[in-house]
């Protein structure tokens, strides 16, 4: 068989005595050897993998893309019902697994959160978030566990809550006031709360920094480019499904996310800076700050920390600011 293999090299390496063909010989020995070395490792490292769920085939690149339709939940139901509570689905490049079960849920998401805590952020996510800065789409690290422990125990205390009580409350009282002054008048009751939940959210985050003629345009601006953000989040990008394809941005997701961070980055740096001035003309004419009660005052006082236990970048403030609102519009745009 050595001889044989042997052979098969002689067109391009013909030897002219005996030890050439010795030479010949050895390193043929030694590519097949290696060439056997390199298969063993193979399979025992394949063998050693626990084996995967099952799932759809689908297609060669493309993966089950195809065959989704635009109703996923039901799609999901339907496979679950074929290949069981856990399956594989490959689309595109990515391989993506879904479970379908209280059990398997428990075990993800609490059992084992740890192990499923990192994320696969989207491009639009990641533009959007100043590259995951935030804690919807940041890895699982250090760096997460502060956002948790500063968005569990600061921001969404149960104090902190209570004393933005009075900024939800205007909320609803303006929505009332609205509503009374259209007696006699048909009123979309989906489009009211939705406007009245994320006037709520945006009075939690800014507090008065936006009060007055130019602050509501300031505010109506940041509203509309974030829920802009929000479509671009959730629209299917080319570029997710197939990694290679991102450098050229077929779709154009990742230039119109950065154009609307463009377009946000100044309302922040303009609405920062006013509170950052007026908290040092506090400091330098009473000797005390007043206390406010939005997360922008919370988020600066924790930048200003000297701890890096609780102490955040810039970024990371100005990734918080955004997301907050974004992710409210997420969670109900579908109800109304």
């Amino acid at each position: 068989m050595l001889n044989a293999v042997s052979a098969m090299w002689s067109w391009w390496w013909i030897a002219s005595n005996d030890k050439d063909e010795l030479s010949r010989a050895n390193l043929t020995a030694l590519v097949s050897i290696f060439a056997v070395l390199i298969w063993f490792l193979w399979a025992a490292n394949k063998s050693r993998k626990p084996p995967s769920p099952p799932g759809p085939r689908g297609l060669p690149l493309l993966g089950y893309l195809p065959f989704l339709g635009t109703n996923l939940h039901r799609k999901f139901e339907e496979l679950a019902g074929v290949y069981g509570p856990i399956y594989k689905v490959w689309l595109g490049q990515k391989l993506c697994v879904v479970i379908s079960s209280p059990s398997l849920v428990k075990e993800v998401v609490r059992d084992q959160d740890r192990i499923f805590a990192n994320r696969d952020p989207p491009i639009a996510a990641r533009v959007a978030t100043y590259g995951g800065a935030d804690i919807a789409f940041s890895s699982y690290g250090p760096d997460w566990k502060k956002l948790r422990k500063i968005f569990v125990r600061e921001m969404l205390s149960n104090a902190n809550l209570d004393s933005s009580y009075t900024l939800r409350r205007e909320e609803v009282k303006k929505s009332i006031r609205n509503v009374y002054d259209k007696i006699g008048t048909p009123i979309d009751l989906g489009i009211l709360a939705f406007v009245t939940g994320v006037n709520a959210v945006m009075n939690m985050v800014w507090g008065d920094s936006l009060q007055g003629e130019e602050g509501t345009k300031i505010g109506a601006e940041f509203k509309r480019l974030v829920g802009e953000q929000m479509v671009l989040m959730a629209k299917p990008n080319v570029s997710d499904f197939f990694p290679v394809l991102a450098m050229f941005d077929l779709q154009g997701i990742e230039r119109k996310g950065k154009r609307i961070v463009q377009y946000i980055e100044p309302i922040l740096d303009s609405v920062i800076e006013k509170r950052m001035n007026s908290n040092t003309g506090k400091n330098e004419g009473t000797g005390q700050m007043e206390q406010r009660r939005d997360f922008l005052q919370l988020l600066l006082e924790l930048r200003e920390q000297d701890g890096a236990a609780i102490s955040i970048s810039m970024r990371q403030v100005k990734a918080m600011l955004t997301v907050c609102p974004t992710f409210y519009f997420v969670a109900c745009a579908p109800l109304i």
